[in-house]
């Protein structure tokens, strides 16, 4: 029986860490820092469910194997990069990305799953990542530029022989041959990353699966037949790595105390230059610029870099700028922020990405997690102002919107 251990990471900028762990100790949650990833922890203590926490309900943590926080660590973008995850839902890796090209990056994930890709959409609303688009193609039929993308995650469909721990049957599903259309689907995903891969461009490709037929023999054939090369990858620390190719880590499940995983760092041989950026198209819909958004809401969005709302069908969304650039064939929706209604602009109260950064006279901030639970379990708090809605805050973190009504505030996620 493997070692396992429970992993969550700390979905928050870096100098929210302080207040997130203060969040999860106020309810007697014990944890651990992980020396691979800044944001990375090992739950030691459990009062209640760690996924109906406060620091849940707001999206500031995300429970994931740690193994699985090393795909994105591995491909290594930096902040204002451009990256495609091809495989993306639920959004697990496509987090930790969003988190790392930051505000001026952009990461365009892709799932082919109609109810997949409602996964994705929703926790990636959840989480705040205001710098994913999505889309849904297979992901071998992306109609994207070939030799555009400089960074590319491909967390490819498979066995998922590394899950036994949490799911027994994966190996008795996909034993012996079963795998083959697997392998085949693997082929064809790589085959297309290699096509969209920018010269100089760096490819991860990532399987949860210890089956070598998935792992080393699809790098053989990426490097062999695509043209392909191995490029080194870190050996993170508190894991310990079976022999693979070069190129290539091989999680030891048991070692590790994490699930088995397999990691391929792939590179296209050549220089990575000024690439032909696409002009994109004109979107279909509405435009509101931000100060006609901040007309309709009194939601100052001008701490984010250049961008814009898009109204399509009665829905909002937060448009930057470098998504507009995308292939004009894409389709692609930005993040959700809220409905119209009429000449109104209602945005959704949870969306605490648009909280000021740092509470004003208007802001209630709260020290004290019970508080915060009463106003979850529907009390209201007295209130006396004119601003239609009233931001707070955990010490420093935001929160939220608390709905006005009369002189009474609350909260409400509807």
């Amino acid at each position: 029986m493997k070692n396992t251990t429970r992993s969550f990471r700390l979905a928050c900028a870096e100098d929210q860490i302080p207040d997130v762990e203060a969040l999860l100790r106020a309810e007697g949650f014990g944890f651990e820092p992980e020396p691979f990833f800044s944001l990375a922890r090992t739950l030691t203590a459990e009062p209640m469910p760690l996924g109906r926490s406060i620091a849940a309900r707001f999206g500031y943590i995300y429970i994931q194997d740690k193994s699985s926080m090393l795909p994105p660590l591995a491909l290594a973008p930096r902040p204002g990069d451009r990256v495609l995850d091809m495989c993306a839902s639920p959004g697990s890796k496509t987090g930790i990305l969003s988190r790392m090209v930051g505000p001026t990056g952009l990461v365009l994930a892709n799932e082919p799953s109609p109810d997949r890709l409602a996964t994705l959409r929703v926790n990636m609303r959840h989480l705040g990542c205001l710098n994913v688009v999505t889309c849904k193609y297979e992901g071998q039929d992306l109609p994207l530029v070939p030799g555009s993308w400089p960074l590319i995650l491909l967390d490819a469909p498979c066995s998922g022989w590394g899950t036994v721990e949490k799911n027994p049957k994966a190996a008795q599903m996909w034993a012996g041959e079963k795998t083959a259309p697997l392998e085949e689907l693997q082929r064809e995903l790589l085959t297309k990353a290699a096509e969209l891969l920018a010269p100089g461009g760096r490819l991860l490709y990532s399987t949860c699966t210890t089956n070598v037929r998935e792992n080393e023999d699809q790098v053989r054939f990426a490097t062999e037949h695509l043209g392909l090369a191995p490029s080194p990858l870190p050996e993170f620390a508190s894991f310990s790595f079976a022999p693979s190719l070069p190129g290539c880590l091989l999680v030891d499940g048991e070692g590790s105390a994490a699930q088995g995983f397999f990691l391929a760092g792939l590179t296209k041989p050549g220089t990575q230059g000024d690439m032909e950026k696409s002009e994109g198209r004109e979107l279909p819909g509405d435009t509101i610029t931000r100060q006609q958004f901040f007309a309709r809401t009194g939601l100052d969005t001008s701490w984010l870099p250049e961008h814009s709302f898009l109204c399509v069908g009665g829905r909002v969304y937060l448009i930057f700028e470098q998504a507009r650039k995308l292939p004009g064939e894409l389709r692609w929706q930005g993040f959700a922020v809220g409905k119209t209604a009429g000449d109104s602009v209602l945005a959704d109260a949870t969306l605490r990405m648009f909280v000021p950064p740092v509470p004003d006279g208007n802001s209630l901030v709260l020290e004290n997690v019970r508080d915060i639970g009463a106003l979850l379990s529907g009390q209201s708090l007295a209130w006396k102002g004119e601003a239609r809605r009233r931001a707070f805050y955990y010490r420093g973190l935001p929160l939220g919107f608390l709905t006005v009504k009369g002189n009474r505030c609350l909260w409400s996620d509807r």
